[in-house]
C-alpha cells in the first residue's frame, strides 16, 4: 500500500510574532498573580522555623510593605501570629484575588475546588507530591490541570516557591528577600525554587521587578511569565533558568516580541548534554541531538544562552549596567600588570573578543601620556604600568590613558583590567581602588561604554568597588567569564541589528507548489520517484531512470550518457558504495555487466525483495561534496543540517544546524559556521560556489520537510556536488524516509 503526504501541513507552522498575538494569561489573570489586593493562605501554620512557609510569607510581605488584605485559613486555629484565622475559604468576607495552598498533597485538590467555588482569580500551589511523586502524583497533577482548565484559572506550581513582585510590593511565596535587594528592572524566572533564590542573589543588586518559581508547571509555566515580563513596563531585562519547556517553538514568538520591546532574554538551560541522537535510518538524527537543537534554536531566536551560573552573573552584570548596548564590542584594554594583560590577550583570541590595533595617532598620544622612551611603543592592550618615573598620581596616569584609548576610532568599548580585592587596609593607599576610581571618573565623559574586569572571581571588596558601583560601570569578575559575557552581548547586538533591518519573516510553510510523493507502509520510496519529486519541488535533481533488465541498462546509458552512474535502489543499506552498490563512469557498452554486478552485491540479490532495483542517471563531474539533511525533532519540529558530505560526513565533524523557521541569511550563516566554506571558495583551484543558490537549497529542504509532516523521519541529500558546471550544487544521491505505519 502506498500513501502520499499533503502539499501543506499548516498544523506544523510556527507563528511569527508579527502575526496576531494572543496572550496565555489575560490582564485579569496577571493582575491576580502579580498585584493581588486580597491573598488567602490555605494551610496556614503557627510554626516559626526558618523554612516555615507561613512565617516567611508574612515576614516578606511585611518587609515589602504590602498594604492589601491577607486571610489565613486553618480550621483548627482561630489566630496565627497575632492574625485572625478563618476556618475555610467559604467564610471569607470577600473572594480572594489569589489563593496560596500549603497543604499535604492529598488535601490539595479539595482546596483547589474550594478556591474555585469561592471565586479566586488565581492559585499558587506550594505543596509537592504531584508529578515528581510517581503515578499517583501524576494523576493528582492531571486532575489539577482539569480543574483549572474548566475554571479558566491560572495556577503557579505545584511544588514551587511562588511569586514575588518588587514593583507591586507583594509576595505569594516562601522567598526570603536577600540583603541589599530592591525594586528594579530585571525579571527573574526559574523552574527550580532553589535556583530562583540563586537568581535573586545574582541579579538582585541591580534591582528586580519580579521573582518567580514555577515548579511543576501543571497550568501556568515559564513561557507564560516570559510573555508578561515582555509586556511588563517595569521590566527591562529577563533572566530565566529552564529545565524544559512545554512548547519549545514558542521561543521564536517570545523572542520576536522581546526584540520589539528591546528586552534581552538570558537563559541558563539545564540538560543540554542529554544524549539526543536517536536511532534512525539517517545521519541527521545522530548529528542533531536534543541539546544541540536547543542551542541552535536559542541562537536563531537571539536569546542569550549561558553555560553556568558564573557566566550568567557576568552577562547580567554587563547587560544590566549598560544603558546603551554597543553594536560592536571591539575592546581597548588597559591594565597595570603586563602578565595579566598577556594572559587575557590569549583568552580574547579564544573567545572571539577583538583587541583592535590602535591608530598611529593613538600610539603617539599614549607614548606622550605615559612618558615612555622614544623606542617603547604601546599597543592594545595597554600596559599602563610600564615605567614608574611619571609625574603625578597613578590615577591621573590611568585617566589620561583611558581618554586616549577611548578616542581611538577602532575602539568600541574601554576595559580596565584590575583586581577588586583590598590590596591595602588603608584604602587611601590602595592601588586597586585608585585605578578603579580612575575608570569610574572617566566613564561619564569618554562617550563610549566602559567596564572594569578582575582576572579572578570571588575576591571583590565592596569598598574597593564603591566608586565603580556609584558610576554604574559594570564590574566583571573572572576574565574568562567576563570575556564570554562581552562576546555574548556583542553577538546579541549584531543579531538585533540584523533583525531590525530585516523585513522578511522566515517561513516554515510548504507553499502551493510543493508536490506530493508516494511512500510505502514501511516509509520508503523509489529513487527515480524521489528525484522526480525533488526536481518538481525546485531542487537541482538530475533525471533518474529505473531499469529492470540488462537491455534497459544499455538503452538508458546510451540516452543519458556518454557516461552514467548506476546504483542499487534498496532500503537495506545506507552506504551503497560500501557494499559495491554504486558503479561510476559507466559507458553504454559496459552497462549490462554493471547491472549484473549491482544486482549481485547483496545477498539475497538486489531485486529479490519488493521495490528493489537499479537506477541510472547522468554522470556528474567531481567537485566538493556537501550534505543537506532534515528530520523531525520532538521539541522544535523540523531541524536541518548542512555540512561536508559524501564519505567524509561521519569522519570530519564539519556541519552546522538550523531550526525551522529560518531564512536564507540563517542558511548562509550555517554555511559559515559549518567550517565547510573554505572548501567552497575556490580552494586550490576548486569551484567557486554560488552561495545564494546553495542557501536557497537549504531553505527549500526545510520547507519540504515541514510539508512532509510528522511522519517524516529524514530527508537527506548526500552528496550534493558543487563543481564549475553546478556552482549552486547538484544532487547526486538522496533519501526520503517516513516512519513506518503503525499497526494496531
Amino acid at each position: 500500500m502506498t500513501q502520499a503526504f499533503a502539499k501543506d501541513n499548516a498544523s506544523t507552522d510556527k507563528p511569527s510574532a508579527r502575526d496576531r498575538w494572543t496572550p496565555r494569561l489575560s490582564r485579569r489573570d496577571w493582575e491576580a498573580i502579580s498585584n493581588p489586593r486580597r491573598i488567602a493562605l490555605v494551610g496556614a501554620s503557627g510554626r516559626t522555623s526558618s523554612v516555615s512557609f507561613t512565617s516567611r510569607f508574612l515576614k516578606t510581605n511585611e518587609d515589602l510593605g504590602y498594604t492589601g488584605e491577607i486571610f489565613l485559613v486553618n480550621p483548627s486555629r482561630s489566630e496565627i501570629m497575632g492574625r485572625k484565622c478563618w476556618p475555610d475559604l467559604a467564610s471569607l468576607p470577600e473572594p480572594p484575588d489569589i489563593v496560596a495552598i500549603n497543604l499535604p498533597d492529598e488535601k490539595v485538590l479539595p482546596a483547589v475546588e474550594d478556591a474555585i467555588a469561592r471565586g479566586a482569580g488565581a492559585l499558587m500551589v506550594h505543596s509537592g507530591g504531584f508529578l515528581e511523586r510517581g503515578a499517583a502524583g501524576a494523576e493528582r497533577q492531571k486532575e489539577l490541570q482539569r480543574l483549572c482548565g474548566e475554571a479558566r484559572i491560572p495556577a503557579l506550581g505545584p511544588n514551587c516557591l511562588g511569586f514575588l513582585s518588587f514593583t507591586n510590593r507583594v509576595s505569594i511565596s516562601s522567598f526570603k528577600i536577600a540583603a541589599g535587594i530592591s525594586a528594579g528592572s530585571i525579571a527573574a524566572i526559574s523552574q527550580s525554587g532553589s535556583v530562583a533564590s540563586l537568581l535573586q542573589n545574582i541579579a538582585g543588586h541591580h534591582g528586580l521587578s519580579f521573582l518567580a518559581s514555577t515548579g511543576n508547571e501543571a497550568v501556568t509555566g515559564a513561557e507564560d511569565l516570559l510573555d508578561y515580563a515582555i509586556e511588563d513596563p517595569a521590566t527591562r531585562l529577563i533572566v530565566a533558568f529552564v529545565e524544559g519547556l512545554r512548547n519549545p517553538p514558542d521561543l521564536f514568538r517570545l523572542a520576536e516580541r522581546a526584540h520589539a520591546a528591546n528586552k534581552p532574554i538570558i537563559i541558563l538551560k539545564a540538560g543540554l548534554t542529554q544524549p539526543g541522537g536517536e536511532v534512525s535510518r539517517g545521519h541527521t538524527g545522530a548529528i542533531a541531538g536534543s541539546g544541540a537543537v536547543y542551542r541552535q534554536a536559542l541562537r536563531q531566536a537571539n536569546i542569550i544562552l549561558v553555560d553556568d551560573f558564573d557566566e550568567l552573573a557576568q552577562v547580567v552584570e554587563l547587560a544590566a549596567s549598560w544603558a546603551v548596548r554597543p553594536a560592536s564590542c571591539r575592546v581597548g584594554m588597559l591594565g597595570t600588570s603586563g602578565g595579566e594583560l598577556g594572559t587575557v590577550t590569549d583568552q580574547c583570541a579564544e573567545h572571539g573578543v577583538a583587541l583592535p590595533a590602535l591608530a598611529p595617532e593613538t600610539i603617539s598620544q599614549l607614548q606622550s601620556a605615559l612618558h615612555l622612551p622614544a623606542d617603547v611603543w604601546p599597543r592594545n592592550p595597554v600596559d599602563v604600568g610600564v615605567g614608574f618615573n611619571v609625574p603625578g598620581s597613578y590615577q591621573e596616569r590611568m585617566r589620561r590613558a583611558i581618554r586616549t584609548v577611548a578616542g581611538d576610532p577602532s575602539v568600541d568599548v574601554v576595559a580596565v583590567l584590575q583586581d577588586f580585592n583590598r590590596d591595602n587596609p588603608d584604602l587611601t593607599n590602595s592601588l586597586n581602588r585608585e585605578i578603579l576610581d580612575a575608570a569610574a571618573k572617566e566613564s561619564s565623559s569618554i562617550g563610549k561604554p566602559m567596564l572594569v574586569m578582575a582576572s579572578r572571581a570571588g575576591f571583590a571588596d565592596d569598598e574597593v568597588l564603591s566608586g565603580v558601583r556609584e558610576a554604574g560601570v559594570p564590574a566583571l569578575q573572572g576574565s574568562r567569564d567576563g570575556l564570554r559575557a562581552i562576546r555574548l552581548l556583542e553577538i546579541y547586538s549584531k543579531r538585533m541589528a540584523h533583525w531590525k533591518s530585516s523585513s522578511a519573516v522566515a517561513s516554515s510553510r510548504a507553499d502551493e507548489n510543493t508536490p506530493t510523493i508516494a511512500f510505502t507502509a514501511d516509509g520508503t520510496n523509489g529513487q527515480s520517484e524521489l528525484f522526480q519529486y525533488l526536481a518538481e519541488a525546485g531542487l537541482p535533481a538530475p533525471p533518474m531512470r529505473r531499469i529492470d533488465s540488462r537491455e534497459e541498462a544499455e538503452r538508458a546509458a546510451s540516452e543519458l550518457g556518454p557516461r552514467v552512474a548506476m546504483k542499487i535502489d534498496t532500503a537495506r543499506v545506507v552506504h551503497k558504495s560500501d557494499v559495491g552498490g554504486v558503479a561510476l563512469d559507466v559507458a553504454p557498452e559496459t552497462a549490462a555487466r554493471a547491472y549484473d554486478e549491482l544486482l549481485a552485491c547483496l545477498e539475497p540479490p538486489v531485486g529479490t525483495l519488493p521495490g528493489e532495483g537499479v537506477v541510472v542517471a547522468a554522470q556528474i563531474d567531481s567537485g566538493v561534496e556537501v550534505y543537506v539533511g532534515a528530520k523531525q525533532d520532538e521539541s522544535f519540529g523540523v531541524v536541518v543540517v548542512f555540512g561536508l558530505g559524501g564519505r567524509l560526513l561521519e569522519i570530519l565533524d564539519r556541519n552546522a544546524m538550523l531550526v525551522m523557521p529560518f531564512d536564507e541569511a540563517d542558511a548562509l550563516d550555517a554555511i559559515e559556521r559549518s567550517g565547510v566554506r573554505p572548501y567552497l571558495d575556490g580552494f586550490r583551484g576548486g569551484p567557486v560556489t554560488d552561495f545564494d543558490k546553495l542557501a536557497r537549497m537549504i531553505v527549500r529542504v526545510g520547507q519540504l520537510a515541514v510539508g512532509a509532516g510528522k511522519r517524516l523521519e529524514v530527508l537527506e541529500l548526500n552528496p550534493v556536488i558543487i563543481n564549475s558546471r553546478h556552482p549552486g550544487g547538484v544532487i547526486a544521491d538522496a533519501r526520503l524516509l517516513f516512519f513506518p505505519e503503525r499497526r494496531s
